[in-house]
């Protein structure tokens, strides 16, 4: 069951709908809730190419940065406490500066989950790469991550992605036992060219879920059209409010989540996104 969960804290969009999605989550199962904020310098000094004066100009731009890293992470570090109360929960505040991996690392051996919006940084308005943020994220965890939308969605039904590998066995296994989709709806669907490799597996995790007393219908589905844009119509569909996958696809861990294709359902996705390696 889920005990304690950490929120990486930023002021966009999507930050402040994992804020919500995390008090939601220990609102429901009463679990402990850790904020994260941080000045990023790994990001904030990074090398810049360029002639002459291009040093000055680098150093103008990272004082800028950390500046405004520093103050947005007091402004959240008060906006979370004064959250916290409420809802009537522990104040409980996580801070760094420098690399965000080691914190991360710390901070996630003593916890079950990590809860981020889609674009939270910790290195004022420098740019990253989204997918370089959650994949580095998700390398560096031990434990599932949960990546949140610009809104959260208004359903309440939850969507498993399965495939049969490996890394969808784990997620599944590790949705469970956390116990966050107790009570609710879950359809799991597995797509595939071969109707029949389609629906033993969706068969196999729905059968898997009812064991452990989740409410689950399995949906398989016979396409050749690339899963995530599969997956993205079942969401709309049935109005998703949570996507449950491993390494969805037949490609490596990165390329089946960060590829081409399915890029967007990080960049923009649909739902909260469950994510385990």
């Amino acid at each position: 069951m889920l005990k304690r969960a950490l929120v990486l804290l930023g002021e966009t969009p999507s930050s402040e709908a994992a804020r919500r999605y995390g008090f939601r989550l220990a609102k429901q199962t009463g679990a402990e809730l850790a904020g994260l904020a941080g000045v990023d310098l790994t990001s904030i000094e990074a090398p810049m190419l360029g002639g002459i004066g291009t040093s000055a100009y680098k150093a103008r731009l990272e004082e800028r940065f950390t500046r405004q890293a520093v103050d947005a992470r007091q402004r959240l570090h008060d906006a979370f406490e004064l959250e916290c109360r409420g809802h009537q929960l522990p104040f409980e505040w996580l801070s760094f500066e420098g690399d965000p991996a080691a914190t991360l690392l710390l901070a996630t051996e003593t916890r079950d989950l990590v809860i981020t919006g889609h674009d939270t940084a910790f290195c004022g308005t420098a740019n990253m790469r989204l997918s370089e943020v959650i994949a580095r994220l998700l390398l560096i965890t031990p434990r599932p991550v949960i990546v949140c939308p610009d809104e959260l969605p208004g359903g309440s039904d939850i969507l498993i992605a399965y495939d049969g590998s490996f890394p969808a066995m784990r997620a599944v296994q590790m949705f469970v036992l956390l116990g966050i989709g107790y009570g609710k709806r879950i359809c799991v669907t597995s797509i595939d060219a071969s109707q029949e490799l389609a629906a033993r597996r969706a068969a196999a995790a729905a059968g898997y879920l009812r064991s452990h007393g989740y409410e689950a219908d399995a949906n398989p589905i016979s396409s050749r059209t690339h899963p995530a844009e599969v997956i993205n119509i079942e969401i709309a569909d049935r109005r998703i409010e949570s996507l449950v996958m491993g390494a969805y696809g037949h490609r490596g861990f990165r390329e089946a989540l960060f590829g081409s294709t399915t890029g967007f359902l990080m960049e923009s996705p649909q739902c909260v996104v469950f994510l385990y390696h």
